[in-house]
């Protein structure tokens, strides 16, 4: 039986991180509608993520790792996995707030916005 103490755990957690800069421009993109908030991001910064995403995936499927998530900040996570459904449905977009205690998180990629 594996222990329950967090320090000697050996759940980790593979995942790819924004940049602070692209959780900074992602915030700033979170505007409000008579829907509540929405993420309104421009065609060209959407491309530029989009691109960002698929390289990192592919880095990480190259290197056998086919069991990666998305981690952000907890106020942009739903818009975020709403923007980047269609392109990636299999890519889980979780938040910090989401990690249980004990896990490690591997993180394989950053994604660094191009300026």
């Amino acid at each position: 039986m594996p222990s329950a103490d967090p320090e000697s755990s050996s759940l980790s957690l593979n995942v790819i991180v924004l940049a602070p800069e692209w959780e900074k421009v992602l915030g700033s993109a979170l505007q409000p509608t008579p829907l509540g908030m929405e993420l309104q991001l421009n065609a060209a910064l959407h491309q530029q993520l989009n691109i960002a995403l698929e390289r990192a995936l592919d880095y990480c499927w190259q290197e056998g790792f086919y069991r990666t998530a998305l981690l952000v900040d907890p106020r942009i996570r739903r818009h975020l996995h709403r923007l980047i459904e269609k392109k990636f449905p299999r890519l889980p977009v979780i938040s910090y707030l989401e990690v249980a205690p004990g896990y490690q998180l591997n993180i394989l990629q950053t994604l660094n916005l191009e300026v």
